[in-house]
C-alpha cells in the first residue's frame, strides 16, 4: 500500500511538473506597442517622439557639385588668399570638386512660454584636393521671441544663395551661420522688430607703426645686409592686425515687414574699431604697454533690403535687393571676402586691395641695433587716432520661372572700400617705409634716406610678399560680378543646376610697383609688376538631393 501510495505521489508530481512547463510555453499577451504618431501643429514632416509631447522633423540633402576658374577654395572665391589669385601652371587650380551632406533635426514643443524650438544642421564638406572638414551651420533654440545660438545674422536680407552658387561679395552669413542672442517682438500684420548682440564681425585693424620695427641684424660695415623692416600689407593677407581685444558683442537691430507683395527690412550695427597699443610689436606685448593707444572708435553700419513679387511676370518670380553702407565696419558689406585681402597675380600683371575696419598709427621712439639706429617709419605725423575705413556696397537678383520647374536668375554686386587721405599716407609710408611716404619718389627699401638714417652701406631687403616702390598711392579698391544660374527642379527635392559668372577687381594702386614673392610661391620675383584692375569668368555645376523635406 505504500509503495503504491508513492507511485501516485510521483505520477501527480511529473504531471504537475509537465503541466508547468506547458504553460510556460504558452505565447503570452504582448504589450501595446506605440506606434509613432504624426504632429500636424507645424507642418508636414512632424511626428511625436514616442513618450513624449515634442514634435521632431528629421531632414537633411547630400549635395554634389564642381568649380571652374574659381581658385583654391569654393567658398572664398578667386581673388583671394594664396594661392587662388595665382594665374600659373601650378598653383590654385582651375578645376575643383565637392561632396556635401547634412542632417538637420528640428523639435517643437507647446510650453507655458508658447513654442520652444530647437533648431541643429550639421554635416560634411568633402572638397578635392582639400580633403573633409565637419560643419554646423545651424545650432539654436528659439522661444518667446528669442533666437539663442548660431543662426544667421539679423543684419542679413539679402539670400545669396537663394539665387546664386557663385557667391558675390554680400553680407549674407547664411550660409556659414552667426552667433546671435536676439529678441524679436511682432507688432502684426507681418511687422516686426529685432534687437540682437551678435558675434563681432572683425577685420584688422592696422597699425602702421609697425613698419618701424623689424628682423635680423644689422651690420653698418657689411655691404649685405642681413635686416627687415616689418610691413603690416602683406599682398593677398589681411593687414596685420593691432587691434583691441573682444570687449562687447556687435548690437544689430532691425525693422522688418513681410507681405504678400513681398518685403522691406532697414537694419543697424554697431561694432568696436578700436586699436591696441602704439609700438613696433603687433598684438600689444608687453613691450608697447607704456607707449600708450589710440581712443577708442566705434564702427557702424547701416542697410536696407527689398524683396518685390512679381507674379504679374510669371508665378513665383521675384525680385531681392541690398543696399549696405558701414564706417569701420567692413565686413557688414563684403561677409566672407574680407577674410583675406583680395588680389591676382596674372603673369607680370597684379590686382590688389587691403580690407581693414581701420588704420592708425603710433609714433615711437626709433629702435636700435647695437649703434645703428633703425629710423622711425610709418608714423608721418606720430601718434594717431584709428581712421576708420569707409566700405559700401549693393547687391540685386532676380527669378525667373520659365515653368514651375525650370527657374534662372541673373545676378549683380558692386562693392567698394575707401581711405581717408590720413590713412592713405599711413599705409604709404608703411609699404614704402619712408618718412614722406610720397609714393612714386625714391620708393621703400631702396630709399636712400632710410639707408643714411640707419647708417646701412646696403638697403634693407623687401619684407616677403609686400610690394613697394608704387607710382600710385591710392589705396581705394572696388569690385563687381555678374552671373547667372540656371537650375531644373525634377521634383520638388532632386534639383540640378549652372551657374556662370562675370567679376572684376578694380585694383588699388594702378600703375608700378616692385614685388617680393614669398619663397618662390609667385612667379616672377622680385620684379617690378603692372598693377591693374583683374577680371575673371568662373563656372559651377550642382546637382542636390534633400533626404527628407
Amino acid at each position: 500500500m505504500k509503495m503504491v501510495k508513492s507511485l501516485l505521489l510521483g505520477s501527480a508530481a511529473g504531471f504537475v511538473a509537465v503541466a508547468g512547463a506547458q504553460a510556460a510555453d504558452l505565447p503570452v499577451k504582448a504589450k501595446a506597442v506605440e506606434y509613432v504618431k504624426i504632429c500636424s501643429l507645424y507642418g508636414a514632416g512632424f511626428y511625436y517622439i514616442p513618450g513624449t509631447d515634442i514634435c521632431m522633423k528629421v531632414g537633411g540633402y547630400v549635395r554634389a557639385e564642381g568649380f571652374y576658374n574659381f581658385g583654391a577654395s569654393g567658398t572664398t572665391g578667386i581673388y583671394n588668399t594664396p594661392p587662388s589669385g595665382q594665374q600659373d601652371r601650378v598653383d590654385g587650380h582651375d578645376f575643383l570638386m565637392r561632396t556635401r551632406t547634412y542632417a538637420a533635426f528640428d523639435t517643437r514643443q507647446q510650453t507655458q512660454y508658447g513654442v520652444v524650438r530647437t533648431f541643429l544642421n550639421v554635416g560634411a564638406n568633402y572638397d578635392s584636393p582639400a580633403g573633409a572638414a565637419i560643419s554646423m551651420n545651424r545650432a539654436f533654440i528659439q522661444f518667446a521671441g528669442f533666437t539663442v545660438g548660431t543662426a544667421s545674422s539679423f543684419y542679413d536680407y539679402f539670400q545669396g544663395a537663394a539665387t546664386s552658387y557663385l557667391q558675390a561679395w554680400t553680407s549674407d552669413t547664411g550660409d556659414g551661420g552667426w552667433k546671435v542672442v536676439g529678441y524679436t517682438h511682432q507688432f502684426g500684420n507681418g511687422l516686426s522688430a529685432t534687437i540682437a548682440a551678435e558675434e563681432p564681425r572683425r577685420t584688422s585693424v592696422v597699425n602702421t607703426g609697425f613698419a618701424a620695427g623689424g628682423s635680423g641684424g644689422i651690420n653698418p660695415n657689411d655691404t649685405t645686409v642681413g635686416f627687415t623692416y616689418n610691413n603690416p600689407f602683406v599682398v593677398g593677407a589681411l593687414p596685420t592686425s593691432d587691434m583691441i581685444k573682444i570687449r562687447f558683442p556687435d548690437i544689430v537691430a532691425n525693422l522688418r515687414l513681410d507681405q504678400a507683395w513681398g518685403g522691406l527690412q532697414v537694419m543697424g550695427a554697431l561694432h568696436d574699431a578700436s586699436g591696441g597699443y602704439y609700438g613696433t610689436n603687433a598684438g600689444g606685448s608687453p613691450g608697447n604697454w607704456n607707449f600708450g593707444h589710440p581712443s577708442d572708435k566705434l564702427g557702424w553700419a547701416a542697410g536696407v533690403g527689398l524683396k518685390i513679387n512679381t507674379p504679374m511676370i510669371s508665378q513665383g518670380d521675384y525680385l531681392q535687393a541690398q543696399g549696405n553702407y558701414a564706417v569701420g565696419a567692413t565686413k557688414y558689406t563684403a561677409h566672407t571676402p574680407s577674410s583675406a585681402s583680395p588680389f591676382m597675380i596674372n603673369g607680370n600683371s597684379m590686382g590688389l586691395g587691403f580690407f581693414t575696419d581701420g588704420v592708425y598709427c603710433g609714433g615711437l621712439t626709433p629702435a636700435s641695433s647695437a649703434s645703428v639706429t633703425v629710423p622711425n617709419i610709418g608714423c608721418p605725423g606720430g601718434n594717431s587716432s584709428v581712421e576708420l575705413t569707409t566700405a559700401w556696397g549693393i547687391n540685386v537678383a532676380y527669378e525667373h520661372f520659365w515653368t514651375p520647374a525650370l527657374r534662372t536668375s541673373l545676378v549683380y554686386s558692386t562693392n567698394h572700400i575707401s581711405y581717408n587721405s590720413n590713412a592713405t599716407l599711413m599705409i604709404a609710408s608703411a609699404i614704402e617705409q619712408n618718412a614722406t611716404g610720397a609714393c612714386g619718389s625714391a620708393g621703400n627699401f631702396a630709399a636712400a634716406s632710410n639707408t643714411t638714417k640707419a647708417g646701412l652701406t646696403t638697403a634693407p631687403a623687401m619684407a616677403s610678399g609686400t610690394i613697394s616702390n608704387l607710382t600710385n598711392c591710392n589705396s581705394d579698391f572696388s569690385y563687381w560680378s555678374l552671373g547667372s544660374r540656371t537650375q531644373w527642379n525634377l521634383t520638388k527635392d532632386f534639383y540640378m543646376g549652372v551657374d556662370v559668372m562675370y567679376s572684376q577687381l578694380k585694383t588699388a594702386y594702378a600703375g608700378l610697383g616692385s614685388f617680393r614673392n614669398s619663397a618662390g610661391t609667385y612667379a616672377p620675383s622680385a620684379a617690378t609688376y603692372t598693377i591693374s584692375d583683374q577680371s575673371n569668368w568662373a563656372f559651377r555645376y550642382r546637382v542636390h538631393r534633400d533626404i527628407a523635406p
